[in-house]
């Protein structure tokens, strides 16, 4: 069940909202035009004011920097309600109550991609990290995927791929997944760049864990049916080559 309460959403600016361009020195130096505010920006931050969420901005910068950091905030016309300044290079973790007897998270945590924006997220919906409309089943060139479980801690599917197919040549920037092979015989192709690749033969009990920048491929040797569980980042795919000559970053996914 969603929330009806206003939400308060804590964001940091560089890299998140405009554009990192280096270390605080230069941030502050550097004299922002609207062409750095990052995809979305604007449109979430206007979303979230008029739902009544308590926008409160973080950054590393500072103390000291306030006049200069408000000034250019202003001037891009990004809104808020507080800015806490001086939170320094490290992991910044949020820790909350759940309420009594709920299923129900009340704080969540989101990693993008620097620079890259807030395209991909809907903190109005149901799993509020993430867009809620996935659908359940999907065909694909190389066979089909089934969705089992989607919410804003992890992922399962179900994936079919057809002998002498294969998904797109590709890695992920956050999401982390494990293959666990159920039937049949599939081909992986996996290294540190797709001219650098290795390749294992994955049989029905085999799983193998692929990190975020690690390529990967998967190919039927059969026809074969197998897990994936991972992350909740599904949109996360830049695909370095494809069969099907599909798009190397488009909604379709593998």
């Amino acid at each position: 069940m969603i929330s009806n309460k206003p939400k308060t959403i804590f964001c940091d600016i560089d890299g998140t909202l405009i554009r990192h361009i280096g270390p605080p020195n230069l941030q502050l130096s550097y004299s922002y035009t609207k062409k750095d505010i990052l995809k979305n920006s604007i449109k979430a931050l206007n979303l979230w004011e008029s739902l009544g969420y308590n926008i409160i901005l973080t950054t590393g910068r500072r103390e000291s920097a306030r006049n200069r950091t408000v000034k250019s905030l202003e001037d891009l016309g990004i809104i808020y309600d507080k800015l806490i300044m001086g939170l320094g290079g490290g992991d910044r973790i949020l820790i909350n109550d759940r309420k009594p007897n709920s299923v129900r998270n009340t704080s969540y945590c989101i990693n993008l991609p620097r620079n890259e924006g807030l395209e991909h997220f809907d903190f109005h919906s149901k799993y509020v990290t993430i867009k809620d409309n996935q659908p359940r089943k999907v065909k694909k060139p190389w066979g089909h995927e089934e969705l089992i479980e989607y919410n804003d801690k992890y992922v399962v599917k179900k994936l079919f791929m057809k002998k002498n197919e294969c998904c797109s040549l590709q890695y992920h920037k956050i999401k982390k997944e494990t293959i666990y092979v159920l039937s049949g015989k599939l081909k992986l192709y996996i290294g540190r760049s797709k001219d650098d690749l290795d390749t294992m033969i994955l049989s029905p009990g085999d799983n193998i864990t692929i990190n975020p920048y690690i390529v990967h491929r998967m190919e039927g040797i059969e026809d074969s049916y197998y897990l994936e569980t991972s992350t909740n980042e599904i949109y996360d795919v830049v695909r370095l080559d494809d069969k099907y000559n599909r798009n190397k970053i488009d909604k379709s996914y593998k």
